[in-house]
């Protein structure tokens, strides 16, 4: 599809949504006028709540002269929330408010990132911020209106697009990172970082890129993550996740039909890791983590990366050389290297 297909179709997109919207309320109210004047008032509030705790980011590079633009969101105690993609590589950093003040790089206190749930927070000195309400469900349903919030070069304050959020399967398998959600609408003005809010003002997400060949969808990155990664942030400074070297799938059926081994089976075990020193090999098939059953990998990996680091897990493994079954102790190292985000066939 050429850009003006692409263009046309967006367009569609968008005014087919706000179409649908409109009518549901005009059917509800019984009015179009009220109900139109209704919506407005609506956003209006919302946008007055939520508003102000919406800020403008742009990164520089200063070597290459790269501009990366995004957005984010203040949280209590001085801190901004974004996303970690829009600071890689960047050595200057400007914040905008919705008031117009301009907190500049040196005013940065410190920057904790966390490269796998692509959550980052930026600790400021100015302390006379606002911050943003999160929403204090865990789940949404699908199909729940949306609200983005944020600025683009051209919109005199904040530019306001609706849409609706639904849930995806993609992400969870970390401990810390929970499903990410999909927007329906119109083109959002930053894929990094800019908020969606629902309906009471709350911050449902940020928004963090696109699917390719995908229009009119976008990710947005859990409130309940940003949450939950934040806290480990301001307490560590970064987030720990626990490693033992292996790499696994879901054990092979057996020749009794639909039937599975128990376990997940170890398909490579890496040179000196954890696991190595342990004694596991490939073909070993582990089935209990500290007494708990195994049923798959994503399990495991969750159990794993939450194990505090340098802690002492117990494994019931399978060997594969004598088929018995016996428990073995590993010492959890630290999982540098991440390489792709949320890739399910990393090691554990």
């Amino acid at each position: 599809m050429d850009l003006k297909g692409k263009f046309e179709s967006r367009s569609r997109l968008g005014v087919g949504i706000l179409l649908g919207i409109s009518g549901i309320i005009i059917f509800l109210g019984g009015c179009e006028r009220s109900s139109l004047q209704g919506l407005e008032e609506d956003i209006a509030r919302v946008v007055q709540k939520a508003g102000p705790s919406v800020v403008c980011i742009m990164a520089k590079n200063e070597s290459s002269g790269e501009v990366k633009f995004g957005s984010g969101v203040i949280l209590e105690g001085g801190y901004i929330l974004t996303t970690e993609s829009i600071l890689d590589n960047v050595d200057n950093i400007t914040f905008k408010l919705q008031d117009g003040r301009i907190i500049k790089d040196e005013e940065i206190i410190g920057m904790f990132c966390d490269f796998e749930t692509n959550v980052s927070l930026i600790q400021v000195s100015n302390q006379e911020l606002k911050p943003v309400r999160m929403m204090e469900e865990d789940q949404i349903d699908n199909g729940c209106l949306g609200i983005a919030l944020g600025n683009t070069n051209y919109s005199k304050g904040l530019d306001v697009n609706l849409g609706t959020v639904t849930k995806s399967w993609i992400g969870g398998a970390d401990a810390y990172d929970e499903s990410l959600f999909i927007w329906h609408g119109p083109d959002v003005p930053y894929h990094g970082g800019t908020p969606i809010f629902n309906r009471n003002g709350e911050l449902l997400g940020l928004t963090e890129g696109v699917p390719e060949g995908e229009d009119g969808v976008v990710f947005i990155l859990p409130a309940k993550t940003c949450i939950r990664v934040s806290q480990v942030l301001k307490r560590e400074g970064k987030v720990k996740r626990g490693w033992i070297g292996i790499f696994c799938e879901r054990s092979p059926g057996t020749c009794e039909g639909r039937k599975t081994s128990p376990g997940v089976l170890i398909t490579k075990v890496i040179e000196k890791s954890p696991a190595f020193r342990a004694g596991l090999n490939p073909g070993d098939r582990i089935v209990s983590f500290n007494g708990r059953p195994i049923k798959s990998s994503t399990q495991l990996r969750r159990l794993i990366s939450a194990t505090g680091v340098g802690s002492h897990v117990l494994l019931s493994v399978i060997r594969r050389r004598d088929g018995k079954r016996t428990n073995v102790v590993i010492r959890t190292a630290e999982h540098n290297g991440l390489g792709m985000r949320r890739c399910p066939r990393r090691s554990i």
